[in-house]
């Protein structure tokens, strides 16, 4: 604290705040008397009172209350009361003090006998006691303000370490879209809560070879995200030309188990596609893949095995599939089929595949912004209960031929 902010807290607590404290107590004493005397006089006795009272309790403030034990957080209420009763007693001082400066200036034989020594302790208690109201209505209006400003900033912390956490997030994820000799995808994640459990990937694996993956991590906010991140690191790092998606999904599942976090696990789905149109997918517990190809069968891909990080006897297979040019692949989280309208329906599969089948003639992107267009006018402003993540690969860089969708 600054010296000249220093002096002007003193004169406000011992200069200004009493006199002015003293104006309705003069007053209070004036109408009680029946306006018995000159009002001049109550004023002045009202400042004794008020000055006196005000430093006795800021005294007592500033070396009683600060050794007056506070216990535990049940022991709230008794350190109150203990702080209350402190100031109780130093504002009965200060009345009493002041009594006796007025004996012995404006009121000469204010004291002079027992009822009158009574009534003053009577006086003086009732006039602690409205001090000690006004004083603690500054108080816990102060520490209410004291408690607002704390919890603005704090959440205005909070807020800004979700938004740089939510970039960081952003930053780990692979660029929008993707094109190579090979194929073209495009992916995007929403995440309900700033950041979320959600991810995609691919990677160039050379000679043509491209990996892909979108992962949910169980739960939302930032432990989904933190756990998110640990599972897009491991599956980076275990993927590799010479090992199959199989054996990819294995290692994950051990990497993450050595990590285990109680009720903490991930839908994940993996698949390699090479430059001849092979891919390999496994299903490690997630929705399964829509394969629309490019005369309008369409298939799902769900082989595979159980979640990642919940099961350490969980084996995995995988399944081959021979693409054409224009065939694509859509993944998708729950968040899609998941989200719900206003009034509490959910999206479900088959809207996602009245919606896949309108736009699969579309670039990769253009599917993207078609699904995620499709539930943000289902859910019209409903908050979103779940992240909302998409990924869409096609073989080649042709457009697949009009024709109808056939479920395969």
């Amino acid at each position: 604290m600054s010296r000249s902010l220093r002096w002007r807290v003193i004169l406000w607590r011992f200069v200004l705040r009493p006199a002015l404290l003293a104006v309705p107590f003069a007053l209070f004493f004036y109408l009680q008397s029946g306006y018995e005397g000159p009002f001049g006089d109550y004023m002045i006795a009202s400042l004794i009172f008020s000055f006196l009272i005000s430093w006795t309790i800021e005294a007592n403030r500033r070396w009683v209350v600060p050794r007056i034990e506070r216990g535990g957080s049940t022991d709230r209420g008794a350190a109150l009361a203990r702080e209350v009763a402190s100031y109780g007693l130093s504002s009965l001082l200060g009345s009493l003090m002041a009594a006796v400066v007025l004996q012995f200036t404006i009121a000469p034989g204010i004291l002079g006998s027992p009822r009158v020594i009574v009534m003053v302790v009577v006086w003086s208690l009732i006039f602690g006691a409205l001090f000690l109201a006004v004083i603690y209505a500054f108080v816990f209006h102060r520490r209410y303000l004291d408690r607002l400003v704390a919890e603005v900033e704090a959440k205005a912390r909070e807020e800004q370490e979700l938004r740089t956490a939510a970039m960081i997030q952003q930053a780990l994820l692979p660029p929008r879209s993707y094109e190579s000799d090979v194929c073209t995808a495009a992916g995007a994640s929403i995440p309900c809560r700033g950041i979320g459990g959600d991810f995609f990937d691919y990677s160039d694996l050379g000679e043509g070879r491209l990996a892909f993956a979108l992962g949910d991590v169980a739960g939302k906010g930032p432990p989904a995200a933190i756990l998110a991140a640990m599972v897009q690191g491991i599956f980076a790092s275990h993927i590799g030309p010479a090992i199959s998606p199989a054996e990819t999904m294995l290692r994950v599942n051990r990497a993450l188990l050595r990590r285990a976090v109680e009720a903490r696990f991930a839908t994940l789905f993996y698949g390699c596609l090479d430059h001849g149109g092979r891919m390999i997918t496994c299903n490690a517990g997630h929705n399964p893949g829509f394969l629309f190809r490019a005369d309008g069968a369409m298939l799902r891909l769900a082989e595979g095995g159980l979640m990642v990080g919940a099961f350490d006897f969980a084996t995995y297979a995988e399944e081959e599939v021979a693409l054409t040019e224009g065939d694509t692949l859509v993944l998708y989280s729950d968040g899609v089929t998941d989200a719900e309208s206003p009034s509490g329906e959910q999206f479900g599969e088959e809207r996602l595949l009245e919606c896949l089948g309108r736009s699969r003639l579309a670039p990769p992107g253009g599917i993207l912004e078609g699904v995620l267009e499709t539930v943000r006018a289902f859910a019209a402003g409903h908050p979103p209960a779940d992240d909302v993540t998409v990924l869409v690969v096609r073989y080649g860089n042709g457009l697949p031929k009009a024709s109808a969708v056939t479920t395969g």
